[in-house]
């Protein structure tokens, strides 16, 4: 029988290469969203208020589970894996194209999750993460490097995706010190945005807006967005967060890069140039030295 250490982790494992798998589609589809007949508010609200809707009875059913006596971490975890995350990320995606999105946002993710796990939850951050983050920021230089040379004319969607990376990286932290069940927290998230965004959105253009977009755009982003991204995908990820650590778990989130920019060139044709691929395998080292993976390998 295997061992209940062993098992929460092999499972841990599985939910987090789940939410890397959704992840990876996320970041072309997202830009799919905002280049076309939407605005980047426009999709954050089908995130969100489809992800809102979905959990509404479960999060009423356990409201008082959740810990309403720590709201600083609360707010961190409502707002690191909700509307200002994304809608940074989506600013930064109509700049930026999928391969470039996804070098700079699960490696700076990862990156800023270590480092916050070292500074808030003690978490030792030993010379192979170390290593493995030289290796991820290598990769930013290389991509932010190219651009600036050639006009700089990306460089604030570059911007953009790592401040809300590091958002992300808030609400890694917060879930891992909060300690909540996976579909609480997706819960907590998807309702606590919808209601505060409902309201603002309904004051603003985005109804005529959403209005005049193809329906079949509609449903592609509040099913991708609110279903699979903000709900599947998040609770498998916090369940990752609590049975691997939260830098465990990051330590994932950069094989997202590969998939996400080979989807991008089919989906959007978006080009994968020579300094982007660069990017992306110094991401995917620095996932693996940092992740511990290679030892395992040389084990055997």
């Amino acid at each position: 029988m295997i061992p209940v250490s062993e098992h929460a982790r092999s499972t841990g494992i599985s939910a987090a290469l789940f939410a890397v798998l959704v992840w990876a589609g996320w970041i072309p589809v997202t830009r799919l969203g905002v280049v076309g007949a939407l605005h980047p508010a426009d999709v954050t609200m089908l995130r969100y208020g489809t992800a809102g809707l979905l959990l509404l009875p479960f999060f009423w059913r356990h409201r008082r589970e959740i810990p309403w006596q720590r709201p600083g971490w609360l707010v961190l975890i409502a707002a690191g894996a909700g509307a200002p995350y994304f809608l940074l990320f989506g600013a930064g995606l109509r700049l930026a194209n999928s391969g470039q999105a996804a070098v700079f946002g699960p490696g700076a993710s990862s990156v800023f999750t270590i480092l916050l796990a070292g500074l808030w939850l003690r978490e030792r951050i030993n010379f192979a993460r170390v290593l493995g983050i030289a290796c991820t920021v290598g990769g930013f230089g290389w991509v932010a490097g190219h651009d600036l040379l050639n006009g700089g004319t990306r460089s604030v969607g570059f911007a953009l995706i790592l401040a809300a990376s590091f958002a992300w990286s808030t609400f890694t932290i917060a879930s891992r010190k909060l300690g909540m069940p996976p579909l609480l927290t997706a819960s907590f998230i998807g309702v606590a945005n919808a209601a505060v965004l409902l309201p603002l959105y309904l004051l603003s253009d985005g109804p005529t807006r959403m209005a005049a977009a193809p329906s079949a755009d509609l449903l592609l982003q509040a099913a991708y967005q609110g279903l699979m991204t903000a709900t599947l995908a998040m609770i498998a990820f916090n369940y990752a967060v609590r049975h691997l650590g939260a830098a465990g778990a990051a330590a994932f989130t950069p094989l997202v890069p590969v998939l996400a920019a080979t989807i991008g060139w089919w989906l959007l044709g978006d080009a994968v140039d020579v300094p982007t691929a660069g990017g992306l395998a110094a991401v995917a080292i620095g996932v693996v030295i940092g992740s511990g993976m290679w030892r395992r390998v040389i084990a055997r």
